[in-house]
């Protein structure tokens, strides 16, 4: 099975705690670092090379989509997944056209991240 060294960025820091609480128990997920903004997420992703980043949509300063964009120009660009309370197609469909790999709402994060990890732990 392979591990996904994982990067978790969000300017919440509750929501943070709370989704490296429910990845803990997961044996095929390591959460390696965290962030806060999107400055964070494109540095940190060329520092740490993680596997998979989760990260919230809307951040001070830059936000989910423009780091995204950012990332997926790396070399070594992971997989990444939107977090979101604004949960719509409109919004998934900005997420994809900025490259995300995946969306999920926040309203329903443990399930849906679960759902997305299954679906895509053997990429």
């Amino acid at each position: 099975m392979k591990l996904l060294r994982t990067l978790l960025v969000d300017d919440n820091q509750a929501f943070l705690a709370l989704s490296k609480h429910l990845l803990a128990p997961m044996p095929s997920v390591e959460v390696i670092g965290f962030g806060y903004d999107g400055f964070d997420a494109v540095r940190l992703a060329e520092e740490l090379h993680p596997d998979l980043i989760i990260m919230d949509l809307v951040m001070p300063g830059m936000g989910g989509l423009q780091a995204t964009r950012l990332i997926k120009a790396q070399e070594r660009a992971p997989q990444i997944v939107i977090a979101s309370y604004y949960d719509d197609a409109e919004h998934r469909e900005h997420a994809a056209a900025a490259g995300a790999d995946g969306f999920v709402g926040k309203n329903a994060y443990e399930a849906q991240i679960s759902q997305f990890l299954a679906a895509n732990l053997n990429r």
